[in-house]
Parts: C-alpha cells; sequence; structure tokens
C-alpha cells in the first residue's frame, strides 16, 4: 500500500456517505468524542479515511439493537440542541 493511500484524506460528504450520518450528527458525534476529529486544512476540513473505515470496523461487533440505540440517542441530542 503506498502512503498516499495510508494517509489519504476525505471531505465531509464522503464521510456522510460512509457512514449514512448527517452532516450535523457527524460533528454532534466528534463533539462527543464518538468519532474521529476532522483536520483544518486552510478552510477546509478533512478526515483520515484510515480512521473513519477502522471506526466503521470497531462498530462491525455491534448487535442491531446497539446500532439503534445509538441511533436514537443521536437523534434525541440533536432536537435537543434544536429546541
Amino acid at each position: 500500500m503506498t502512503q498516499q493511500v495510508k494517509s489519504e484524506l476525505i471531505k465531509i460528504k464522503d464521510v456522510m456517505n460512509m457512514t449514512t450520518f448527517s452532516r450535523n450528527t457527524v460533528y454532534k458525534l466528534i463533539g462527543s468524542g464518538e468519532f474521529p476529529r476532522q483536520l483544518k486544512v486552510g478552510a477546509g476540513s478533512y478526515w483520515r479515511r484510515k480512521e473513519v473505515e477502522q471506526w466503521l470496523d470497531d462498530l462491525m461487533p455491534a448487535t442491531d439493537e446497539q446500532v439503534q440505540v445509538a441511533s436514537e440517542q443521536a437523534a434525541k441530542a440533536a432536537r435537543k440542541k434544536v429546541h
């Protein structure tokens, strides 16, 4: 594997596609320390693809019920911030 592939940076739209989360959910998870932090490059925000992939791999052992609970908690937190 080349160094370029190991350190590939991706934008928020790529993160959203990989996780199926909204932009707000991604940033809420970052704020709570549950998701890899973005890197600021100039005015842009980027993530290391490898870190996002590892985060997703770490979720794989979770049961469907655990994923549902986490999704509901994220949605509840998002609604609290809006109101």
